[in-house]
């Protein structure tokens, strides 16, 4: 009978001379590392050490590119908003100089209706914008949007009205931008239902 061949018969187990030289077993066969792992374990640390400094500047970078990239931003809306407003400015111009050349009664209310018109067309830029004007006179006061600067008792009428507006709030795409400065008319003792 011949000899049965066992498949793990021709298996060499190389060792190289490093690890003859690091490694050595002791009586339990576990095998102990005799070079000391503080120079690997501070090039680690230096490694790691170094990433997180460049990962902290890499920050810092990204934090003043998005700081900068906001105000470009901010400087940009404002640019195309002034843009649109320009024509009201012109307009106020020749307004400026037509009233100037001929102070007679007629030329101030032409001038007074110019003026009604640039207003209008200045409202339109703004509400096109997304301001929203107030409406206030013969509202209930709410004080998320009024800011109440008389109450004047008031022997009739509603409890609690804008009874006069002195000057206009504004809201910008549902945010206050201005309250409402009224007066507010009020009954001392509210009718009973």
């Amino acid at each position: 009978m011949g000899k049965k061949e066992n498949k793990y018969d021709n298996i060499e187990i190389k060792v190289s001379d490093e690890d003859d030289m690091d490694n050595s077993a002791n009586d339990d066969g576990v095998i102990q590392n005799d070079s000391s792992e503080a120079p690997t374990s501070m090039k680690s640390e230096n490694n790691h050490l170094e990433q997180l400094q460049r990962l902290q500047a890499e920050f810092i970078n990204y934090k003043k590119r998005i700081e900068r990239e906001k105000l470009e931003f901010s400087d940009y809306c404002k640019g195309e908003l002034i843009g649109e407003l320009l024509p009201v400015l012109d307009d106020f111009d020749r307004l400026l100089q037509h009233s100037n050349s001929s102070p007679t009664n007629f030329a101030r209310n032409e001038a007074l209706n110019g003026v009604q018109l640039i207003y209008r067309n200045l409202l339109e830029i703004l509400i096109k914008e997304g301001l929203n004007p107030i409406d206030a006179v013969g509202k209930k006061f709410d004080p998320t949007i009024h800011e109440a600067l008389l109450i004047d008792p008031a022997s009739e009428g509603d409890h609690e009205i804008v009874a006069e507006e002195w000057k206009k709030g504004y809201l910008f795409k549902g945010r206050l931008l201005r309250p409402a400065q009224v007066k507010v008319a009020k009954i001392e003792h509210a009718a009973e239902n």
